[in-house]
């Protein structure tokens, strides 16, 4: 019954009433027709989806604990009290405190003109916070596209895009040649650093930073206080071996992710199947 109701929510919905809120009474509940396979047949329905939400429910789990686990370990790395050595067993250097503007250019996007016809529907991602998904760490597709222009300053592939106007702390990866509207700023980031550690040292950072505008109406982060946060610098190796070890963290997490949505999604099918 539990999963029969379930899948039927609407026909209590069509039989509900009310100017304020909906509401169903006992008698009309009473009243809605179901119709019911023999008892070992309900026995053998509830058990195989009980087996399918035990799986939902693990998996749940599974992705959780895995995220418990890379903020702990971020937070063990971000504060030095975890260290990687060299292929040799040697510590190395010890970190330099610098400057986000230190690591790379901050760019402050820009939305074209959208009276201009020939800068759309191209092949250039036109990347704004609505197309930035939590937790997706490259962005893989946007909306909208614009054509390449020598009016349109294109980022590279790899540049760290970061929201600083009103929902603070959206972040992704270009995987592809994009620009940003305004309410990003980006960072492409230069030969001498890491450009995932710096991704994740930002994603480390971002609470802290949203701190600075708790008591703002609207919050902004310009391009000045943006590459004014510090940011704490190993070596290259370093900074590429953390970024490795946190990239195989989100990998699992990702697969486990994908795997609850499938299961999930075959349960709506089965039970879509089951109860027509």
């Amino acid at each position: 019954l539990y999963y029969w109701i379930i899948n039927n929510k609407n026909v209590f919905l069509m039989k509900a009433s009310g100017s304020t809120f909906l509401e169903i009474s006992k008698n009309e509940v009473a009243k809605i027709n179901i119709e019911l396979p023999s008892l070992p047949e309900q026995q053998k329905i509830a058990s195989f989806l009980s087996a399918v939400d035990e799986k939902i429910q693990q998996l749940s789990r599974k992705k959780e604990l895995l995220e418990q686990y890379k903020k702990g370990v971020m937070q063990q790395l971000f504060s030095g009290k975890l260290r990687f050595k060299d292929e040799n067993g040697n510590e190395y250097p010890d970190w330099e405190e610098k400057k986000l503007g230190d690591v790379g250019k901050i760019v402050t996007g820009k939305t074209p003109s959208t009276n201009d016809s020939n800068l759309w529907d191209g092949e250039i991602q036109f990347i704004t916070p609505t197309d930035i998904k939590e937790d997706i760490k490259y962005q893989e597709n946007t909306a909208r596209y614009v054509k390449s222009s020598d009016k349109i300053k294109i980022l590279p592939i790899n540049s760290i895009i970061y929201t600083c106007i009103a929902s603070i702390g959206k972040m992704c990866i270009s995987k592809y040649p994009s620009i940003t509207n305004q309410q990003i700023n980006s960072l492409i980031v230069n030969e001498f650093n890491s450009f995932e550690y710096v991704y994740y040292w930002l994603f480390y950072l971002t609470p802290y930073i949203k701190t600075t505008q708790a008591n703002t109406t609207l919050p902004i982060i310009n391009k000045t206080d943006f590459s004014k946060f510090h940011i704490s610098i190993p070596s290259l190796p370093e900074q590429q071996k953390i970024a490795n070890f946190l990239s195989s963290i989100d990998a699992k997490i990702e697969n486990t992710k994908g795997e609850l949505e499938k299961i999930q999604l075959f349960k709506k099918g089965l039970l879509q199947k089951m109860f027509v």
